[in-house]
């Protein structure tokens, strides 16, 4: 059941545009601040709860993130995308069993939703599957689904198998579709990926992490 709020819904529209106004800007803790605000006033609004779960993992509250997810998922359960973006999550926080039933279930209604080649990429890579991760990225980058996380997701699966040279030219290629918001979240999953592979040269892995600041998008 809908939770109903007897805000106009205008305002945390109006809320929720300022968060993304802060995002673009890189005062995430603000967007968040600003998000929560409009999710509080619009509890039922799906699109609002989205952008709260998204913010919460990029200011590094995953676990957080998880319920919002969840509610964004019962807002919106015939749409893949939301599914996806909580496998991914669950990836990340080591719960790859957990994010198996998200893909499971987006892919019951959805089986060609592209969204279903990122998340199966993460989760691949979260199980030490990288040549497998590597298959779904390819997916993903063929769809044209999301270019700077396909990418993203592909130099990981090929820096993990120690395809180097083949891993940058795919960094370069997701930075290339990367606003400088996007930057941190760039930085933020090749650092993740360094706990999944802890023998990674670290030489690399820092150069990979160059690309994704701003200088490193220079020339």
């Amino acid at each position: 059941m809908t939770t109903q709020s007897p805000i106009d819904p205008r305002i945390a529209q109006e809320e929720a545009a300022h968060g993304l106004a802060l995002l673009r800007a890189g005062k995430d803790p603000a967007a968040l601040d600003a998000f929560e605000r409009a999710s509080w006033m619009a509890p039922g609004d799906p699109r609002i709860q989205w952008a709260l779960a998204n913010t919460l993992w990029r200011v590094g509250r995953g676990r957080e993130a998880v319920p919002v997810y969840e509610r964004v998922i019962a807002l919106l359960p015939n749409e893949p995308a939301p599914r996806c973006n909580l496998a991914e999550l669950l990836a990340v926080l080591g719960r790859v069993d957990d994010a198996r039933v998200q893909i499971a279930s987006a892919a019951a209604f959805a089986p060609d939703d592209p969204h279903i080649y990122l998340a199966e990429a993460v989760v691949r890579l979260a199980n030490h599957r990288p040549a497998a991760a590597e298959e779904a990225a390819r997916r993903a980058v063929a769809s044209g689904i999301l270019p700077k996380f396909a990418y993203l997701g592909l130099g990981d699966a090929l820096l993990a198998q120690g395809k180097t040279d083949e891993a940058l030219a795919a960094y370069r290629t997701a930075r290339q579709h990367c606003a400088p918001e996007d930057l941190r979240t760039m930085r933020q999953d090749l650092d993740w990926l360094m706990t999944v592979y802890p023998t990674l040269p670290k030489a690399m892995h820092q150069q990979a992490l160059t690309i994704f600041t701003a200088e490193g998008g220079r020339g």
